[in-house]
């Protein structure tokens, strides 16, 4: 599973990869994918991911058996989207307005092989519905709450190498890509991880 050799920075993550799928499914590696998409050189952060909702055949002795999983956020899941990927269900070609503040990934080493999870189903994302894109907030209980919807998509996690105050610090995050787009939502918590039981954090 290893995004093309044209992204920005990208640090060798082959060993990451195959902890986190034969964590995730409880069986070794099989297979290896190459992809021709690159990480973005920024996101924006429209609110908090509240839950990702997929398809696996973790735990599964056959290889294509399926089930459907949903992962509820156990703590602050931040939400970040490519620019101008969030779109309205009734009319698609409309971009929905968000606030958010643009995030860079460009200096930051982003890993070259990542875990393929399952299928992505859906996200149930709380969008800032209110304040600037430098300092947003979010509504009252329910509102700014969607669901998104993307065909075709997969679900995949590796680990972010931050680099703060000289020290490189492993973040793991999940994400959404298709093959043709690449990378469209990137999840990220202080307590999100892949582990035996699924999805926590």
């Amino acid at each position: 599973m290893t995004p093309n050799r044209t992204a920005r920075r990208v640090y060798e993550a082959r060993d990451v990869a195959k902890n986190y799928v034969e964590t995730f499914k409880a069986r070794p590696v099989e297979d290896e994918q190459k992809f021709n998409f690159s990480w973005p050189a920024e996101l924006q952060c429209v609110g908090d991911s509240l839950a990702v909702a997929y398809a696996s055949d973790k735990w599964k002795e056959k290889r294509g058996d399926d089930e459907l999983y949903k992962h509820l956020a156990e703590s602050r899941n931040r939400a970040f989207v490519a620019p101008g990927f969030l779109r309205d269900w009734d009319n698609t070609r409309k971009t929905w307005d968000v606030i958010g503040p643009m995030v860079s990934f460009a200096t930051c080493p982003m890993p070259q092989h990542f875990a393929i999870l399952g299928y992505f189903e859906e996200a149930n994302l709380q969008l800032y519905v209110g304040g600037t894109d430098e300092e947003p907030e979010f509504g009252k209980k329910s509102e700014g709450i969607v669901t998104v919807e993307i065909r075709h998509a997969m679900l995949g996690a590796s680990k972010i190498l931050w680099e703060k105050d000289g020290e490189k610090k492993n973040q793991p995050f999940i994400f959404v890509y298709t093959e043709s787009d690449g990378p469209l939502i990137l999840i990220t918590g202080k307590k999100l991880d892949i582990e035996k039981d699924g999805l926590t954090g």
